[in-house]
């Protein structure tokens, strides 16, 4: 490790300054889910025993854990999250330590910001259904319903590293809706619209409660799956490749059939990029779509 670099101990007192702006600083290491300094509310809290998560009162690890996403990206992250009794607006960066690098955590309280109306009247589940809400907002597809090309972004490379720590597979789909400029020239883009609303959710109900889908741009469409080997993942692509092709999308007394192509790639072993991951699983999907209407693995 560079000896330029700072020691925790160095890292704290550089950030001390912000006690002032903050309402909560911590840094950990999300990795290993450990709390090196901890201040909120005027007071330094260090607690050995304490997981990084403790802190959220969930008794769990954070579902949308953006500290994850700051130390595999090296980028700033903000999200609201909910304590069970004040709301937080959570910005998460990065920083490079002699030891490694390690997150920045600063809090700022917003439970009466006008983020979520009337929250003193909600019960907490109210309240953690908002925060649900307001984090999707920004990482959900308006028209599918299906996540979004940021959520891939944000959300893969945390999937990728999981499944490298545990030594388990986790297999991505790309799929694409063969000549779909041809639906859009033909019944006009409303009906376009319909398709993919149509294919989305075909996707949705051929996945698992755990694994999930995005809409990746256009008609292309990313699926992950997660502790699923390649010949898993092939079954569950011929699956819905057969079902959109026995379907008959209906709209305004028209009938419209469609096919389409899907490309697999299962990641087993060390750590890939997230980016080297989606362009194999692209590589896969442009050879099925020379045939159209295909699977490749």
């Amino acid at each position: 490790m560079n000896s330029t670099y700072l020691s925790i101990d160095d890292i704290i007192k550089n950030v001390s300054f912000l006690v002032n702006i903050f309402d909560g600083i911590r840094i950990v290491d999300p990795l290993k889910k450990k709390v090196y300094y901890s201040f909120l509310n005027s007071k330094e809290i260090i607690d050995e025993k304490d997981y990084c998560y403790d802190f959220w009162n969930q008794g769990k690890i954070c579902s949308n854990c953006i500290s994850i996403r700051t130390i595999i990206e090296d980028k700033t992250f903000v999200k609201v999250e909910y304590t069970g009794e004040k709301l937080y607006l959570v910005t998460s960066t990065p920083f490079y330590t002699d030891s490694g690098k390690i997150v920045v955590e600063l809090l700022k309280d917003s439970t009466d910001a006008g983020l979520i109306e009337d929250i003193k009247n909600l019960t907490s589940q109210n309240i953690y259904d908002k925060v649900n809400e307001l984090n999707e907002l920004v990482v959900k597809d308006g028209l599918t319903g299906l996540y979004n090309r940021r959520f891939v972004d944000e959300r893969l490379p945390v999937d990728i590293l999981r499944a490298s720590l545990n030594t388990m597979p986790v297999s991505i789909i790309m799929a694409d809706i063969d000549f779909f400029k041809k639906v859009n020239d033909t019944y006009g883009h409303i009906a376009g619209d319909e398709t993919l609303k149509f294919f989305a959710s075909i996707i949705q109900s051929n996945i698992r409660k755990d694994d999930w889908a995005a809409r990746y741009g256009g008609e292309e469409f990313l699926i992950c799956l997660k502790n699923t080997d390649k010949n898993e993942a092939y079954e569950i692509a011929e699956r819905i490749r057969k079902s959109i092709e026995s379907s008959t999308i209906i709209y305004k007394d028209k009938e419209i059939k469609i096919t389409s192509s899907f490309g697999v790639y299962t990641f087993e072993g060390n750590y890939e990029n997230y980016l080297d991951v989606i362009e194999k699983t692209d590589q896969k999907l442009y050879e099925a779509k020379k045939k159209r209407n295909q699977v490749m693995a």
